[in-house]
């Protein structure tokens, strides 16, 4: 996880600048994605406690790398996948 320091510098502003522009989408991405399942449930200690259970049992493998995909040249082709 890169610091805001070197996010400044990758991004040519200050470090102060990447910390307050990463809580602003922050913020607005929390306002527009759904809860997750621990927040949804964290009011209610029963459910809150199967939850936890629930999810120690599984294992959450994410892919972000961006893969390359082939696009069909026919047009019609296109309209299906895009």
């Amino acid at each position: 996880m890169p610091t805001f320091e070197v996010l400044g510098l990758h991004f040519g502003i200050s470090k102060t600048e990447a910390k307050d522009t990463f809580h602003y989408w922050l913020e607005i991405l929390g306002n527009v994605l759904p809860a997750s399942l621990l927040e949804q449930v964290e009011k209610h200690d029963s459910d809150y406690a199967i939850s936890i259970e629930l999810l120690t049992e599984l294992h959450l493998i994410v892919d972000s790398m961006e893969q390359p995909g082939a696009r069909p040249s026919d047009n019609q082709e296109q309209k299906k996948y895009f």
